[in-house]
């Protein structure tokens, strides 16, 4: 959908990327100028569940772009991505674009898409769990990085589904569809899809492929065997990692809010997906 032109603006990026305070402070001003209050944050690890923005703006790469999600929590506002990363694909602008972005934020010619987001929690054995982390990307259950193979046991609503054996397995959003599950084999899954990617890691066997299955009440993943090691290792959005003992599940639980992202509509993301990806067609050269 349309969103309306905002008044009020939340500034983010990380002050630890070289010149990035200065390109948010000097484009604050121009919004300023403009109309717009704007609030700025750099500091990478500053909540944002209690700020108050019609839009966020948000400087960095896909990692950026994540962490931002996360830290709004329940507060999720309309977010847009602009690229300072090298591939950026979750951005909706790359950074010479930043003007361009801007006047059609103010203008309310963005689309605003709801975007699937999950609840991640560990759930031990002797019945306790931990404190879900809220995450957009990705879940990757993995082995120590100098251990053996792991086997995992992934189940929907207290039945398997299968066992695996190998380097991990990959729970992916259909956003996250591009990222770390593409690169391991996965399947491409349009962004509008409320879906969760399977997607095997170095599997020991042949049958095992990526399967995308219907969102529903979400997936655990059970730690059946660490080789050599004491703990499987969970790791969320490839920003959250937790340490998985053998007999405790990595549940994935679809959450009840949307990530807000903002972007020129629905044809954009094939367009970017055939620009820097190169799907069914020739990648740009970076």
């Amino acid at each position: 959908m349309a969103t309306a032109p905002p008044r009020r603006l939340l500034l983010v990026g990380d002050e630890r990327k070289g010149g990035s305070k200065a390109l948010i402070q000097r484009h604050a001003a121009w919004l300023t100028e403009r109309g717009c209050a704007c609030e700025v944050v750099i500091d990478r690890e500053t909540a944002l569940a209690d700020r108050q923005a019609d839009a966020v703006v948000v400087w960095g790469g896909d990692g950026s772009l994540l962490g931002a999600a996360r830290r709004m929590g329940q507060n999720q506002m309309p977010t847009l991505g602009i690229n300072r990363g090298r591939l950026g694909f979750l951005t909706s602008f790359e950074q010479e674009q930043t003007q361009h972005a801007l006047e059609l934020l103010l203008a309310g010619q963005l689309h605003e898409a709801p975007r699937l987001m999950f609840w991640c929690s560990l759930r031990h054995a002797d019945g306790t769990s931990s404190e879900p982390v809220l995450g957009l990307n990705d879940v990757v259950v993995s082995r120590a990085a100098v251990g053996g193979m792991i086997t995992l046991r992934a189940c929907r609503s207290g039945n398997e589904l299968a066992t695996y054996r190998g380097d991990g397995l990959i729970t992916a959003t259909a956003l996250g569809s591009t990222a770390y599950s593409l690169a391991a084999g996965g399947p491409v899954v349009a962004p509008d899809v409320e879906a969760l990617v399977l997607t095997p890691l170095a599997s020991h066997t042949l049958s095992a492929r990526p399967l995308v299955l219907p969102v529903d009440d979400g997936l655990e993943v059970e730690v059946v065997e660490t080789g050599n090691k004491k703990y499987a290792y969970a790791q969320i959005d490839g920003q959250i990692q937790m340490q998985v003992p053998v007999g405790a599940r990595v549940a994935v639980r679809p959450a009840a809010l949307r990530f807000r992202q903002l972007d020129l509509g629905p044809a954009h993301y094939f367009q970017v997906l055939r620009g820097k990806f190169g799907f069914a067609g020739v990648a740009k050269s970076p």
